[in-house]
């Protein structure tokens, strides 16, 4: 039979989600013993939480990798390729040995579930990027896990080295839970017995609470991050500068490369994680943070494009549920003070929305409204247009002007229009998917 090709691949894959099925992670733990454990040939960190994963992965595995040792990580999601989710020093993996690392493992799924399909491809994903970072011998593994934590493919790994829970807020509550205590119940699903929890600074009290109590049953150690040792703070629209003081050195001058009050929070996580690595042998100090704070990057968090002839300044913003978009909108108000906005939204109609638009509104002197580009969960424009009237009419925003695009590229054609041509910064926000369409429609430059 002939080998198939990356793109085949990829496009044969289970796009089902079933990260609340509780047989899924029994199955990937015999596949991954099958093909001799590929999550054992590393140390691991596990990364989970509703809102700043992916930032803490990110200036978790930028930071380490300029301490000199090789990353993989496994993160989500992916903007324009589904291998940006894995990646070794920030290098995503190589078509070929996608397709390699998926032949090595189909005779084992295949034992195991009986077909590929039978997979879905958050799963196969997952199991290729244990596959290739065993293959490729890294130093450490990065996993930051989907939708939960407890039922999420990710926790078929062993036991990981650290357990970092990140800010947890209310979102997927059809599937995690309906109160921030039951959501937190199912990530805290992950600890497991010798590993090590860090938390986020900032948790809700029950959320707190909930990892403690499954952390306490497991014997596990828990460490709070905190913001105590963080001094002379500028934050501003290129870079955050601060201070850091901890066991590990007082560092001053310090360029994190992560936009709005609410990134301290993530790098007070890294750095606690930072402090058990090292008491555990590893080598990252002074110079590693100061590399790798500066060097972070992060697509779809905060992430601004400047001005062109074409269009004004844009920000892109992944926000999909009300904390992620009250940080965002907290962050405008900070850093851009009496600025109003031409927004650019769209969302998927298993989201708060409403609590979205009353946040995002009131900051906006245009809005387009557009549907995400995913047919199963994208909230139709002439639904979200209803929405926003009513939103509108409610909070007496008279002068707001709104208008509807049926798809990225006509948002383009908006925006490039005369009623446009003004200096308003764009701010695109409300899902990932709307990140996507934008790139490929390659309005931002």
């Amino acid at each position: 039979m002939a080998t198939l090709t990356y793109d085949q691949l990829i496009n044969q894959l289970n796009r089902a989600m079933l990260a609340g099925e509780a047989d899924r992670v029994p199955l990937l733990r015999r596949v991954l013993a099958q093909v001799g454990h590929p999550d054992q040939q590393a140390p691991r960190i596990h990364v989970v939480g509703t809102n700043g994963k992916g930032s803490t992965v990110a200036l978790l595995a930028r930071t380490i990798q300029a301490g000199g040792y090789r990353v993989g990580v496994f993160a989500s999601p992916a903007i324009l390729d589904q291998r940006e989710q894995l990646t070794i020093n920030g290098k995503m993996i190589e078509k070929t040995v996608f397709v390699h690392c998926y032949e090595q493992l189909l005779p084992a799924v295949e034992a195991v579930v009986g077909a590929a399909d039978r997979f879905t491809i958050f799963e196969w994903l997952f199991l290729i990027a244990m596959q290739w970072f065993a293959n490729q011998h890294v130093d450490l593994m990065i996993i930051e896990a989907g939708l939960g934590g407890q039922f999420d493919a990710t926790n078929a790994i062993t036991v990981p080295l650290i357990s970092v829970f990140t800010h947890i807020a209310l979102d997927h509550t059809r599937l995690l839970g309906q109160t921030i205590g039951e959501i937190a119940t199912n990530k805290a699903g992950i600890i497991k017995p010798q590993t090590t929890v860090v938390i986020a600074p900032h948790q809700a009290v029950e959320a707190t609470v909930a990892i403690q109590k499954i952390a306490s049953a497991q014997h596990v150690d828990v460490i709070t991050a905190s913001l105590a040792g963080f001094s002379h703070i500028h934050l501003g629209l290129d870079e955050t500068t601060l201070t850091m003081e901890s066991s590990l050195g007082h560092w001053s001058g310090i360029s994190l490369n992560l936009i709005g009050r609410h990134q301290l929070a993530t790098a007070a996580t890294v750095l606690a994680v930072l402090v058990q690595l090292n008491q555990r042998g590893w080598r990252l100090g002074e110079d590693a943070v100061r590399s790798g704070f500066k060097e972070v990057h992060l697509l779809g968090r905060f992430t601004q494009v400047p001005a062109t002839w074409q269009h004004p300044a844009l920000v892109l913003d992944g926000a999909h549920n009300p904390d992620a978009m009250a940080a965002l909108v907290a962050t405008l108000r900070e850093l851009a003070p009496n600025q109003k906005f031409t927004l650019v939204l769209g969302f998927l109609v298993d989201k708060n929305i409403l609590a979205m638009l009353t946040m995002l509104l009131p900051l906006a002197d245009n809005v387009i409204l557009t549907t995400p580009d995913q047919p199963a969960r994208a909230l139709a424009v002439d639904d979200l247009a209803e929405l926003v009237a009513d939103e509108i009419g409610r909070l007496t925003l008279s002068d707001l002007t709104v208008y509807q695009a049926a798809d990225m590229n006509e948002v383009r054609q908006l925006l490039q229009a005369s009623w446009l041509t003004t200096t308003t910064p764009i701010v695109v926000t409300g899902s990932f998917y709307l990140i996507r369409a934008l790139e490929e429609a390659g309005l931002d430059g």
